[in-house]
């Protein structure tokens, strides 16, 4: 009888047994219901197409053309009636219907599969295949999986599938009309031709490695860019951190407002400032010119000057011009991650170690430094990995005179249509960002 007391008491001090079915089954219960209004929606609008005069959406006009008669007709009825009768047992925790949503879903993935291969739907094919996935995680009762599913089917759809995509076709050749044609791999000729594009990166073109010099250009480019962010931006965010907490926000704000613009257009502004006539050869050939020339009898300086004003500096369309781009784009990039690390550090370890003889230099290489470590590979990691690929900010400030990867990229897609050499070309830079990635996980996760 004791026990018998003790199991009341612990019910109804248990919120979840007394709310009826376990959450995860009750979320599947109510998508299978969404879906079932769903499919009625969709049924009425096929049997009243030629009453009402629908729009049809692309999935109806690909249903349409290749699934006549009865098809559409069962297909809607059918799910409009397993959703519903499913979802209604679910939320009475029936044993029998969690079964029967596992076996449901798995029908309608393999649905989905035959779906896109007919029509090439692979927006309505994914979707269905998305949230089939979605009610198969949710009735397995795994609560973990089902909170991280729609992160991780986002970066499967997104991320990985395009990169499978982009490795395929790197390992085919170029048509006659820029088509992509896959070599014959019966034979060892054909499988040798596989990776023709990535050997056709590192060779010769000519007496130079032409490829591989835009590869050296844009990479060291970007890890400068990234060393120069670094050490302007590991100070200023050291500053910003030390400030009373009342003016930390309104320097965080200060910092973001460049976001604000969009960054073609403040890419176009350093074309207005750096441009001949812009203002900083505005005042180099007129202002200081004007001067120069009329000091230019007091000192041979002044008369050097003189000449060397007659005509506008080359600040545009050369490396110089894409490198200040560059820094002065991703600038923030390296100040906000920094500042996010050196903000929650505890500064007393730096009085420590002061009380202790230690030197600024010393408090600086053994204390501060190593603590905000993991701060400072992720704002390198954020600066170089754009940095590296970039493709705006040489097209504008360079001219077409400064070609890095992003730009070898692009043209290779859209000028000379070599979608083989142009997947090559992006694996191969994908590779190396992964490598950096990895780098700052393994580094991080060893200062943490």
């Amino acid at each position: 009888m004791a026990s018998g007391i003790l199991e009341s008491a612990d019910k109804q001090q248990d919120p979840i047994m007394m709310s009826g079915p376990e959450p995860v089954l009750r979320v599947a219960s109510w998508i299978l219901l969404a879906h079932a209004g769903l499919w009625g929606i969709f049924l009425f609008r096929w049997v009243t197409f030629g009453s009402i005069g629908w729009r049809p959406f692309d999935f109806e006009s690909a249903l349409a053309e290749n699934f006549a008669g009865v098809v559409p007709y069962i297909l809607f009825g059918f799910g409009l009636v397993v959703d519903l009768i499913l979802g209604g047992m679910l939320l009475r925790e029936n044993e029998i219907a969690r079964k029967g949503a596992m076996v449901r879903s798995a029908i309608f993935i393999a649905l989905a599969a035959g779906y896109w291969f007919i029509t090439n739907d692979f927006l309505a094919a994914i979707t269905i295949v998305g949230l089939a996935g979605l009610i198969l995680v949710l009735v397995t009762r795994n609560s973990a999986w089902a909170i991280n599913y729609p992160a991780a089917f986002w970066l499967v759809v997104f991320f990985v599938m395009p990169n499978i995509i982009v490795f395929v076709i790197s390992l085919s050749e170029r048509g006659p009309l820029g088509t992509v044609i896959y070599p014959d791999l019966t034979t060892a000729q054909g499988f040798a031709q596989l990776f023709n594009d990535y050997g056709r990166f590192f060779s010769r073109i000519g007496d130079e490695f032409i490829y591989l010099q835009i590869f050296r250009r844009s990479f060291f480019l970007a890890l400068g860019n990234t060393a120069l962010c670094l050490v302007l931006g590991y100070p200023f965010a050291y500053w910003m951190a030390r400030q009373p907490e009342k003016w930390r926000n309104v320097l965080v704000f200060l910092v973001m407002i460049p976001f604000w613009t969009n960054f073609l257009v403040r890419t176009y502004a350093w074309l207005l400032l750096l441009r001949d006539s812009g203002l900083i050869n505005n005042v180099w050939t007129s202002t200081i010119h004007e001067q120069a020339v009329a000091l230019s009898g007091s000192s041979n300086f002044f008369a050097w000057l003189a000449t060397a004003t007659e005509d506008p500096l080359p600040l545009l369309f050369n490396t110089g011009a894409v490198f200040v781009g560059l820094f002065y784009g991703y600038f923030p990039f390296v100040v906000l991650p920094l500042y996010s690390n050196l903000e929650k550090l505890d500064w007393s370890l730096l009085e420590a170690a002061a009380d202790l003889g230690a030197s600024g230099f010393y408090r600086f290489t053994r204390v501060l430094l190593p603590l905000s470590a993991p701060g400072l590979v992720a704002a390198g990691i954020i600066v170089f990995v754009p940095s590296l690929g970039a493709y705006v900010t040489p097209t504008i400030l360079g001219g077409g005179k400064v070609s890095l990867l992003g730009n070898l990229l692009q043209q290779q897609f859209m000028t000379t249509r070599d979608w083989p050499f142009g997947s090559a070309i992006g694996f191969l830079m994908m590779a190396i960002m992964l490598l950096a990635i990895l780098i700052y996980f393994r580094v991080g996760g060893e200062e943490q």
